[in-house]
């Protein structure tokens, strides 16, 4: 391990520890701690800031394990797909369009957050999951990957201000309301505003919509979306466009978000090639698993890299490898 990523580790794990007993105090409250950010005005961009708008931030929470070519996709897509007119979205999908865009009285997002919590309502951590030090690694990895390779234009402006940060809490609803709290607490101006856009595959909208995790899932959705709106993108294997066309008409839906353009505003929906819509953290866990050690085995460890390089960005290609996660303990 060479010694930046060492010096990295430690404060990382300074951070978690300092965040750990925050939390303690007071473990009812939200809470949401930034690890990495650039530029350090983050999310307000360097160029001057109009006060008079809120500040929209695309979010892609996830576990992070590890990052995949289906998260890159998912908010570069979200970003370069979604504009903003008379204050209301707009999603182009074709790259004609988005060029064509450029030239007409648009808004953009104007910043990103890569988000990871670290309770999960859902799963349980195992032995083999990689550490939150290490996803969170690989999310500051993955940030300086986007910095670095998005284009530097007023449609991928976001992809430039891009921050990785840390909440308390597995409910939506809680993540929202400690990154609003933590970002008002931050802002030099206090009449400026911010909106959030929670970027989830259908798989996560079906949990989000689940009255199991609320105690009053009308109200508190209610309030989740006066400030905040939600991008769905397809995900393979949960039924195809059918399920998800007979969600977005099902009553719960319509109760909480509306129907036809309110229902537009609160939930952004984009879509994924099929190829990256079945792409899983799952999957490269599986190919790390049996990769072996062995200097005589060179001929299956490049199988392997390549195998992975098609599911993960190189940097967290690298990282995996390096840091020998997620393989078989014998």
């Amino acid at each position: 391990m060479c010694a930046n990523r060492i010096s990295r580790r430690a404060s990382i794990e300074e951070l978690l520890s300092s965040f750990q007993r925050e939390f303690n105090l007071n473990p009812s409250r939200p809470l949401f701690k930034i690890t990495y950010k650039q530029p350090p005005t983050w999310p307000i961009s360097l160029s001057k800031p109009d006060h008079k708008k809120p500040i929209r931030i695309a979010v892609l929470d996830s576990s992070f394990n590890p990052p995949t070519k289906a998260h890159l996709q998912l908010i570069m897509k979200s970003v370069t797909n979604i504009h903003f007119q008379n204050n209301q979205p707009v999603t182009i999908q074709i790259p004609e369009k988005q060029r064509q865009i450029k030239e007409q009285p648009s808004e953009f997002f104007d910043a990103c957050l890569l988000l990871f919590a670290i309770k999960n309502a859902d799963k349980m951590v195992t032995s083999s999951d990689a550490s939150i030090v290490d996803r969170i690694s690989m999310m500051e990895a993955l940030a300086s990957y986007i910095r670095s390779t998005a284009q530097s234009d007023s449609l991928t402006a976001a992809l430039q201000n891009l921050a990785v940060g840390v909440t308390t809490h597995p409910i939506f609803t809680d993540k929202a309301r400690a990154i609003l709290t933590s970002l008002s607490k931050s802002s030099d101006n206090p009449s400026q505003s911010f909106s959030l856009y929670f970027i989830m595959g259908y798989d996560t909208i079906i949990r989000f919509f689940n009255p199991k995790y609320y105690t009053n899932m009308p109200e508190e959705l209610a309030s989740f979306f006066e400030t905040n709106s939600i991008i769905c993108a397809n995900r393979q294997g949960y039924g195809g466009e059918e399920a998800e066309e007979q969600f977005f008409c099902s009553e719960i839906f319509k109760e909480i978000v509306g129907g036809g353009e309110e229902s537009g505003k609160k939930v952004i929906r984009i879509k994924l090639d099929d190829e990256i819509a079945k792409m899983s953290s799952t999957r490269v866990r599986e190919i790390l698993i049996n990769m072996k050690n062995e200097e005589e085995v060179k001929e299956h460890q490049v199988k392997i890299r390549n195998a992975l390089l098609d599911l993960c960005p190189e940097p967290i290609v690298d990282f995996v490898i390096q840091e020998g996660l997620y393989r078989k303990v014998c």
